[in-house]
């Protein structure tokens, strides 16, 4: 099992509508590529004690690698233009691939 997983870190002055964004729309979007199977966010609470507002991780579980070459290839510069569209620079985003092992 691959875990797709997004790391961001959110202005402070926007964290709420962020997140409400990511659980309303943002997730929703890219749950209905079928590409993968579940999510999860998760605050990461041992940040660098310099760091400015909060980070996250958005992880999607998928069953093999061609699943998210699929996303990537048709759908990933798609979501993330919409998310520079609606939050500039205020929210920094990168992208990992980790596999369970």
């Amino acid at each position: 099992m691959l875990i797709y997983n997004i790391t961001f870190n959110v202005e402070t002055l926007i964290e709420a509508e962020w997140l409400e964004w990511m659980k309303k729309v943002h997730i929703v979007e890219i749950l209905k590529s079928q590409y993968f199977r579940e999510h999860r966010i998760l605050r990461i609470i041992n940040e660098h004690p310099d760091a400015s507002g909060t980070t996250y991780a958005v992880q999607f579980t998928a069953m093999n690698i061609a699943d998210v070459q699929q996303y990537l290839a048709n759908q990933g510069v798609v979501r993330q233009n919409e998310l520079i569209a609606k939050f500039d620079q205020k929210v920094l985003s990168f992208m990992t691939l980790l596999e369970e092992v």
